[in-house]
């Protein structure tokens, strides 16, 4: 299942969501967003420790049908 973390959850008003097949992948997203949008130049590690604990499975959207579709 892909994993994902939430930026809001660090930095309340940020909508910015990392998504990646594993922890790590979610890690580099994270840092890159935290350089660039927060101008972090480097993460702590009290920093990484909290946003290791906020990763969590990515949640999957539910396929609504269309009235094309019709119901399933």
């Amino acid at each position: 299942m892909a994993r994902e973390l939430r930026c809001a959850d660090l930095m309340p008003g940020c909508n910015f969501v990392a998504q990646g097949k594993d922890d790590s992948e979610v890690m580099k997203k994270t840092a890159e967003h935290a350089k660039s949008v927060h101008k972090m130049a480097a993460i702590s590690m009290g920093i990484e420790k909290k946003a290791r604990a906020a990763i969590r499975d990515a949640k999957t959207i539910e396929h609504i049908p269309s009235r094309e579709e019709g119901p399933s």
